[in-house]
This record gives C-alpha cells, sequence and structure tokens, in this order.
C-alpha cells in the first residue's frame, strides 16, 4: 500500500535561498536518475515557508538520492521552526506524463552525454531547430549543428519538464567548457516519436561574455 508522507517547516529568511537551491538539486537528480516507486512534490508557500509531499508503495526512495542527502545534511542550521512530518492519505492525484515529454528528456540528456548517435536518433528529418543564434532545417543540418555546439558541453541537469503528447518543455542547467552553466529551455514539438521542432532559449549574454 502506498504510504504518504508531508513534511512542512520554515527556514530562517536568509536560508530561504539556499534551501531553494538544494531542492531543486535533489529535482535534477531525479530526473536523471528517474527511480521508481516516487511521487514527489515541494512547494515554496511564502518566502520561506516549504511543503514536501513524498508518496511511495514501499520502503522510502529518498534517503538513497545523493542530492536529498546534502538537502538534509545542514537542514538543522537552516530551519527557523519544524519540521513537522506527519503521515497523510491521498485521496487522489492527477499528473499526465504526455507522450511527448520523454522524448525530449531524452535529447537534452543525450546532448549532456555528448552523445550524437543518440541525438540525431531523436531528430524527425524535417526537424526546423531554431536557437538565440540560428535557424537550422533538416536532420543531417541540426545534428551536424547541434555536434558543433556539444563540443563545448561538459553535462545537463533537467530541472523540470512537462508537455502532452505533441509537446514538451524541459528547463535544464546546461554545462559548458567556455560559458559556464546556461539556464536553457527547450520547447519541443514531437511527431510519431521523433523531433520535428525544437526552440532553444538561454541567456546570450552569458555565452558573448
Amino acid at each position: 500500500m502506498d504510504e504518504t508522507v508531508v513534511v512542512r517547516y520554515r527556514t530562517h529568511e536568509d536560508s530561504a535561498i539556499e534551501n531553494r537551491r538544494l531542492v531543486e538539486d535533489v529535482f535534477a537528480q531525479l530526473w536523471r536518475d528517474r527511480p521508481a516507486g516516487l511521487d514527489y512534490t515541494v512547494v515554496q508557500l511564502d518566502g520561506a515557508e516549504f511543503v514536501h509531499l513524498a508518496t511511495t508503495p514501499g520502503p522510502p526512495v529518498l534517503p538513497g538520492v545523493e542530492a536529498f542527502g546534502r538537502f538534509q545534511r545542514d537542514l538543522g542550521g537552516r530551519l527557523a521552526a519544524g519540521p513537522d512530518a506527519r503521515p497523510a492519505t491521498l485521496l487522489g492525484a492527477y499528473r499526465p506524463v504526455g507522450a511527448a515529454v520523454p522524448v525530449a528528456v531524452a535529447f537534452v540528456e543525450a546532448l549532456g552525454k555528448r552523445d550524437l548517435a543518440a541525438v540525431s536518433e531523436l531528430l524527425h528529418d524535417d526537424v526546423v531547430y531554431e536557437s538565440p543564434g540560428a535557424r537550422v532545417t533538416g536532420a543531417a543540418a541540426v545534428a551536424a549543428a547541434i555536434g558543433e555546439f556539444a563540443a563545448t558541453v561538459t553535462g545537463a541537469d533537467v530541472v523540470a519538464a512537462f508537455g502532452d503528447e505533441q509537446g514538451a518543455v524541459v528547463c535544464h542547467d546546461l554545462h559548458t567548457g567556455p560559458f559556464g552553466t546556461l539556464r536553457t529551455v527547450d520547447h519541443v514539438t514531437v511527431r510519431a516519436g521523433r523531433i520535428v521542432a525544437d526552440t532553444v532559449v538561454f541567456d546570450t549574454a552569458q555565452v558573448g561574455r
């Protein structure tokens, strides 16, 4: 039977930003590793109050997540009140994950690994790729353009992803050698399991430094 726990706490005002960063790191690893048997949500109510809701069908999953260990390590020093942890009964949940989401996430992860074969495999023949500096069409040309940029990439951490059957938005931290870490958003359109359009947005000022 699924077990649901709700944890509520307040951090010191000057610790809220750090706490949020550590929470984002947890979700980045969850998106990267995709552990089975976990439904996890975190919300920030005001400047310094947080609520975590975790549902698992068996043994807790989060203690085995490295980033969650880092989140917990100095939690006591960040807290102003709590934590108040209570078991809860989940009455219902609606969290559809459209077919486009795993395709878009796989594309970003392949880029982070510089796996150009996997990138190419996900591209539709008629794909259109748009970034702040270029608009490229056709699978071969897009793969070549991505390959040129991928030479600078050292990794990618997915922060969040959502979408439906035809489209997905993936927010991720793209780590590069010359430009540092770029907070990037890909808006991807998918047809028959392949990407037909990808519009990429990132901070061009950071690239131009």
